[in-house]
């Protein structure tokens, strides 16, 4: 999305200005427009923790946050819960999921690595969500942000709960009720937040596709979309 194509072409753009002798890029180091600028730089170098504490030191009080800061905090959240934006949606760009009901949740599950995921992550991701709904006048980019983050904390907190030991193996069996509700809430935001890109860019996006299938997936077809703790066992045991 536009935020994130800026996000690649900033630098580059900069650099290509300091070739030149040119300094348009050079902003007051004490100007929001600089601590923001370096809260993305330290994004983009996986440094989530001190991109986080330089936001929150600009508005320790969420909910009177600007917009923008309130974006990249998400950004950072989902960094420090194991996500990369970029890389997931350009995985999931035009993933082929006929046939095969798992292979969003494996596509995010991958994105966790071989080191699994903690329960530290999942609250990050958890973080990430009330971030981003906080946002007064979410934009495109902001509307696929929240859906990346509740679509990986579904399949993060499916993953802690019922492959506690990081072996690869679901156990069915450890799914509840309070799993199954917190699915539920997830997918609600997946399913909203992709309809709301969808109705942004007067289109559907496979990326868009992949995560409203998500519910469906878990569920199967004809459900009401509310998951309960048969269904989600039952999806499990497919993993």
């Amino acid at each position: 999305m536009l935020r994130f194509i800026r996000r690649v072409l900033r630098p580059a753009a900069c650099g290509l200005a300091l070739a030149f002798g040119l300094t348009a890029c050079a902003v007051d180091d004490s100007s929001l427009e600089a601590k923001l600028e370096k809260a993305q730089i330290a994004i983009d170098a996986g440094n989530y923790a001190a991109a986080e504490a330089i936001l929150l030191a600009l508005c320790p009080v969420l909910a009177t946050c600007a917009d923008n800061i309130l974006a990249l905090l998400g950004e950072a959240q989902m960094g420090a819960g194991g996500v990369d934006v970029l890389t997931l949606i350009a995985a999931m760009d035009g993933l082929a999921t006929a046939g095969d009901d798992t292979a969003v949740f494996d596509v995010i599950n991958a994105m966790f690595g071989s080191d699994g995921i903690t329960a530290a992550e999942v609250a990050n991701l958890n973080d990430a969500i009330t971030t981003l709904q906080l946002i007064a006048s979410p934009t495109a980019d902001d509307d696929l942000q929240l859906a990346t983050a509740a679509a990986a904390h579904m399949v993060g907190s499916v993953i802690l709960q019922t492959d506690p030991d990081n072996d690869g193996v679901y156990d069915g069996g450890l799914v509840d009720s309070t799993l199954a509700a917190s699915v539920t809430s997830d997918l609600v935001l997946v399913s909203s937040s992709a309809a709301a890109v969808d109705a942004f860019l007067a289109g559907t996006t496979d990326t868009t596709t992949d995560l409203s299938g998500l519910t469906e997936d878990v569920e199967g077809t004809g459900g009401d979309g509310v998951i309960d703790a048969t269904e989600l066992s039952t999806f499990v045991g497919t993993l």
